[in-house]
């Protein structure tokens, strides 16, 4: 070592990282940075352990690094553009008012509000003031609830009307009297809707529970960088896991040190390079469980998850917790350790291992396949006569899978798909 630290023997050492700290589940918990840092920390307070030079700089390249194979992205997190895009594209054929569809679209500020109005569209794009509104209409019955609104009243009555349990003068209070709302004035709405003030006093309460930024949710902020400890390769379909670069590092032992320090008269000495080698022993074997224990799991999860890396476009397959623990004879809290903010590189993107756990309905069937094929019914169904939920849930059920007109309802909207009335398209 360049530099050796003398440690100071005299002082009772208050271990920053005593033995029961070392073991594995605390090892898993740590990702791959939080990793870096503590182990760089603890070399401070252990002269008998070296860490691989590349680890000692990982951190600061990692912070530095803005275009490499660290992400600096969450992962694949879908833009509000993308998001509204893929909508317009399922829910509409290509038409010139899809084309406004999209003008409106690219008029949206970070709050998801459009900032032009409809005489500055018409004038650029040529088209009528009715064409214009219809398309900016359309946008409007988009998700998020909110989105394509030209003021912050417009926004929140747009949110109100998609809600079964607003007040049911919410929308008209909001409409005909927003600046008497915001300003409580309770006595004189109750006045002029025959209901009581505190029926008012309602209506404000759930609107402060809408947003005033309907893009919000699709704004990033800080997102943690990210260091892929695997990687997945297909060669000729044959699905592949190792390990990366930035894998579960091993420490060194600094064996010459401690040699010269064990032949010292000294039993303070002696019992303090005993502490620190028996400290370097369960660190290390953490370390090794750690970096088992994650390539064990990403490589069971690529087996099983094989289609998925053939073509992102299969889907997952039916996977979970239980199943991973059962094959890999570990504990599930292990594998849900392990899962949890561990990355793996694949052919498509980066992703958290935990992202491969595909959920399952009680009929034992993949809700990701369920999700697909929903959409694949609705994508692929009459526009003039679309399939209602209940329609939706025989087909599913003629294919194998079951799922209630209810269970159906509850997937369409979790993929942001309108109603069959909404999905209408009149000739």
């Amino acid at each position: 070592m360049a530099y050796q630290q003398r440690p100071d023997f005299s002082q009772k050492q208050k271990q920053t990282y005593i033995p029961n700290l070392v073991q594995n589940v605390q090892l898993l918990q740590l990702n791959r940075l939080e990793l870096s840092a503590f182990l760089n920390e603890l070399v401070i307070g252990n002269p008998l352990i070296d860490v691989p030079e590349s680890e000692q700089q990982l951190v600061q390249r990692a912070l530095k690094t803005t275009s490499s194979v660290i992400e600096e992205t969450a992962a694949h997190r879908q833009s509000l553009y993308d998001h509204l895009k893929e909508q317009v594209e399922m829910l509409y054929r290509p038409t010139y008012l899809r084309e406004l569809i999209f003008w409106w679209i690219n008029q949206l500020d970070h709050r998801g509000y459009v900032t032009a109005t409809v005489e500055e569209a018409a004038e650029e794009t040529g088209s009528t003031a009715v064409e214009l509104v219809d398309a900016l209409t359309l946008l409007q019955q988009l998700d998020p609830a909110g989105i394509g609104a030209r003021s912050l009243k417009e926004c929140l009555m747009l949110q109100t009307e998609r809600l079964d349990f607003s007040p049911a003068t919410a929308y008209i209070i909001l409409e005909e009297n927003f600046e008497r709302l915001t300003e409580k004035k309770w006595k004189e709405l109750a006045d002029i809707y025959s209901i009581s003030e505190s029926e008012v006093q309602e209506v404000l309460k759930f609107v402060q529970k809408l947003t005033p930024s309907p893009a919000e949710g699709f704004q990033t902020s800080y997102t943690p960088f990210i260091l892929p400890e695997l990687a997945v390769s297909v060669n000729d379909e044959e699905v592949s896991v190792a390990e990366t670069r930035y894998k579960t590092p091993l420490l060194t032992f600094n064996t010459a040190y401690f040699e010269e320090l064990k032949h010292q008269d000294d039993r303070t000495v002696l019992k303090y390079i005993g502490e620190k080698k028996k400290e370097y022993d369960i660190l290390q074997a953490g370390l090794e469980k750690r970096k088992e224990t994650i390539l064990r799991v990403g490589t069971a999860i690529a087996r099983y998850q094989a289609g998925f890396f053939r073509n992102p476009d299969n889907g997952l397959s039916s996977l979970q917790l239980n199943d991973l623990a059962q094959e890999l004879q570990l504990n599930e809290s292990t594998v849900s350790r392990a899962v949890r903010e561990s990355y793996i590189q694949t052919p498509s993107g980066t992703y958290e291992l935990k992202s491969f756990l595909s959920r399952r309905t009680s009929g034992g069937d993949s809700q990701d396949q369920l999700e697909k094929q929903i959409r694949e019914l609705i994508d692929q169904e009459d526009k003039t006569n679309p399939l209602s939920d209940q329609k939706l849930s025989d087909k599913l059920a003629e294919s194998g899978m079951q799922l209630s007109r209810r269970g159906v309802t509850k997937y369409r909207k979790n993929l942001s798909i309108p109603a069959s009335t909404q999905r209408k398209v009149r000739k």
